[in-house]
């Protein structure tokens, strides 16, 4: 396993420029799937080489968007076979890739504009009229790329034996970061006006993520969100494991950091007990009505 990293600011020209091109894939996902609770619509595919948008449903046919980090391509593509492949290439700029998104698009038959506003970013170009983030450094791709593949494991981990509604890791185009949920079944209506919010946060749920770091945090990290949002954890805080974690009253959300991951004996098994502590955690702090039917052991043979 390669437990090499990047701060954020060591690869911000690339991060940010990668950002913003997923960005318009996931929008012309936004713009044409069918609505889903929780944003779920607009969750993109994490596979072994990179990052895809999936099926997206149009008209006449369906078509994908796949970022290939590894080999350094974007495939735009029908169900009929029409495919465009767009290089991704250092100098290749936002608003230059933008332009040959949409003709991509238009090639294989399914024209659809976006909304060129970027979503949750720092800064507010549009990306037709981007032409500042145009780095593309491929060693740092291909390490975020396996940065990801941990991730996806070390999560997948505490995820999957857990019953009920489940979504498995993602990625956000918005925020740029790996996460799933598990949630409760119990309504928790979101005391906000902001679409994001008010469609996000509906019922209460316990996520899990890793994202490379931004302008706030630059570390890349795991992190652990309640909802509904817990401003203190009072004394449980000597539960949360390992003893490198910390719980961000400002932010609300656990946090452990993908360095004291790679520097524990065993880093999945410390990702996943950074998870189990926090969801633990939280449990005493707000306990699930139906906790005990949702952590029942799975009784698979082996």
């Amino acid at each position: 396993m390669d437990q090499r990293f990047r701060n954020y600011t060591d690869w911000q020209d690339t991060a940010d420029t990668l950002h913003l091109f997923l960005q318009m894939a996931g929008k012309v996902k936004l713009a044409r799937s069918y609505k889903r609770p929780e944003w779920a619509h607009v969750r993109l595919d994490t596979t072994i080489q990179g990052i895809g948008t999936g099926i997206i449903p149009a008209e006449g046919c369906n078509f994908e968007i796949y970022f290939n980090l590894a080999q350094h391509h974007v495939d735009v593509q029908n169900s009929l076979g029409v495919r465009v492949r767009i290089p991704l290439l250092d100098g290749l700029s936002v608003a230059d890739f933008h332009r040959e998104l949409m003709a991509s698009l238009d090639m294989i038959g399914t024209p659809t504009p976006i909304n060129t506003t970027p979503q949750e970013f720092h800064d507010p170009t549009p990306f037709d009229r981007d032409t500042k983030h145009r780095s593309y450094d491929r060693d740092a791709v291909e390490l975020f790329l396996a940065n990801l593949q941990f991730a996806y494991r070390s999560l997948s981990g505490f995820l999957a034996p857990m019953r009920g509604k489940v979504d498995m890791p993602a990625f956000w185009f918005g925020t740029m970061d790996l996460s799933g949920n598990v949630y409760s079944g119990q309504p928790a209506p979101y005391s906000g006006t902001d679409p994001i919010g008010r469609n996000g946060f509906d019922e209460k749920f316990f996520e899990v993520g890793f994202w490379p770091g931004d302008t706030k945090m630059t570390a890349p990290s795991f992190y652990a969100l309640p909802y509904p949002f817990l401003a203190d954890i009072g004394s449980y805080g000597s539960l949360l494991a390992p003893t490198a974690a910390q719980f961000l009253a400002q932010e609300s959300e656990f946090v452990f950091r993908l360095e004291d991951a790679f520097a524990a004996p065993d880093p999945q098994q410390a990702v996943e007990e950074f998870c189990r502590s926090s969801f633990g955690i939280l449990q005493r702090v707000d306990r699930w009505k139906d906790l005990d039917w949702i952590t029942e052991p799975l009784t698979y043979g082996s």
